[in-house]
């Protein structure tokens, strides 16, 4: 299940209520954040090798297909596609779950992180993520 309208826009009001007037700013700036290389509260990591090391692909909310995403930084597996190639990952939202699939389209076999998670990937996800959901 996809995060609910109502709580982005609740998270947005508070933030607006204490810092006036950059409530697009904000918005703006959640967006341009994801898949920038960079794990930051509230996203969801994959990581390019186990036990979180190597590049990580940090997502926020959802990506429903991995093939034209790539690792980026200058870590082991920059470059490389994620689709089908993570070993590890960790869940910074410590509210929201991440569900990942080992197909596109949310499809396959799929896995819940809890929210605060961190691990390495069991054999039936380890290098087989394609997609992933809040």
């Amino acid at each position: 299940m996809s995060r609910s309208l109502p709580r982005r826009l609740g998270s947005m009001a508070a933030v607006a209520a204490a810092t006036a007037g950059l409530l697009i700013t904000t918005a703006v700036g959640a967006a341009a954040d994801s898949k920038n290389g960079v794990l930051e509260t509230n996203e969801f990591g994959l990581y390019y090798n186990s036990g979180q090391l190597g590049c990580v692909f940090d997502v926020y909310d959802h990506d429903e297909n991995f093939t034209n995403d790539k690792f980026k930084g200058s870590c082991s597996g920059s470059g490389q596609s994620t689709n089908d190639n993570t070993a590890s990952y960790w869940n910074r939202d410590s509210v929201f779950d991440y569900y990942v699939y080992t197909d596109a389209n949310y499809r396959g076999s799929w896995g819940t992180i809890p929210g605060g998670y961190k691990g390495n990937a069991s054999s039936t996800f380890k290098n087989k993520i394609s997609s992933t959901n809040s």
